[in-house]
């Protein structure tokens, strides 16, 4: 089992994109406001990063609750947000550096999160 380095508090604040990181260190769960919530480690700063995508956003697959009284059968399963959508840092951690009319307080990463494969092997 590999240990995650401790959070780079220090690190400064800068808008890079690390690319495609493996989707195993990253969980969706269910929010209390019927979003999706995607919670892992940053790849950058290592610090824990969740954010919630709301139903009904572009990119997130849904049409929101609108006329859900008239469902007859169980809801569709929730989409794979973990796999089609950028995520950012959103550590809470104001990095030095953090743009006052920047959209996440974090580290200034992004990534997607998908299947990397092991290296001289299959995935």
């Amino acid at each position: 089992m590999s240990q995650v380095p401790q959070h780079a508090t220090t690190l400064e604040y800068a808008e890079v994109d690390v690319g495609v990181v493996d989707r195993a260190g990253f969980v969706q769960q269910s929010a209390a406001g019927g979003g999706i919530i995607v919670a892992g480690v940053c790849p950058r700063c290592f610090g824990t990063t969740a954010t919630e995508y709301a139903f009904g956003l572009p990119g997130t697959g849904t049409k929101g609750g609108l006329f859900s009284w008239r469902r007859q059968s169980a809801p569709p399963p929730a989409p794979d947000v973990i796999g089609r959508e950028v995520h950012f840092c959103e550590c809470r951690h104001p990095h030095p550096g953090l743009p006052a009319d920047a959209p996440f307080v974090g580290c200034g990463a992004s990534w997607r999160a998908g299947v990397v494969p092991v290296a001289g092997g299959t995935p």
